[in-house]
């Protein structure tokens, strides 16, 4: 993850403006824009100001995998530059990283909350892979994967093209289903 995404993402969990997290991490709006942006290589202060004003901390983790709001930026990017396969791959590379880690690193890999991909169905695909992931631990899971927005009011069948044919539903795991998300529970088996 990248400075930028991290101080953006948890500007906009707190739906902070940059002059808002600017004022209170004392850094102005327009170096918070060059950080956002990936277009500087802030110090660790800067970074560590900027969480710390959005009422974040940064912690160190015993893992080198990326975690969802990292995995969530990049499957933005993959969508809005038309390459749906693309996000497909970073949301099964989301799935391999949530299951090969187990208790409080699964847990820190899913807590800080994702930016939006600008898709309703793919927010909630991400929702529904964390919740999944954490319940089968039985760990908390984060608010934001349980806010309303992260639920669908219409099915979709999860995949990346026009052949992707909708599951049995009793094949579709809970957290998916309660999201409306369809996607079979054989494509969240690591290979």
């Amino acid at each position: 993850m990248t400075a930028g995404t991290l101080v953006r993402s948890a500007r906009k969990s707190r739906r902070l403006t940059q002059a808002s997290l600017g004022h209170r991490a004392r850094l102005t709006q327009s170096h918070l824009s060059l950080i956002e942006g990936d277009r500087q290589n802030p110090s660790f202060d800067a970074v560590e100001r900027a969480l710390r004003g959005a009422g974040h901390r940064l912690i160190a983790i015993p893992t080198l995998r990326e975690d969802t709001a990292a995995i969530a930026a990049e499957i933005r990017a993959d969508l809005a530059h038309g390459r749906p396969e693309r996000a497909l791959r970073r949301f099964i590379q989301l799935n391999d990283n949530l299951t090969a880690e187990h208790g409080e690193v699964r847990f820190a890999l899913a807590i800080t909350e994702p930016e939006s991909t600008g898709s309703k169905q793919w927010d909630a695909a991400i929702a529904a892979l964390v919740a999944h992931h954490l319940d089968a631990e039985q760990l908390p899971v984060p608010r934001w994967a349980t806010h309303p927005s992260r639920f669908l009011k219409r099915s979709w069948v999860f995949g990346a093209g026009p052949y992707s044919l909708a599951p049995e539903l009793d094949h579709v795991p809970a957290a998916f289903r309660e999201r409306r998300v369809l996607i079979d529970e054989d494509t969240l088996r690591s290979v």
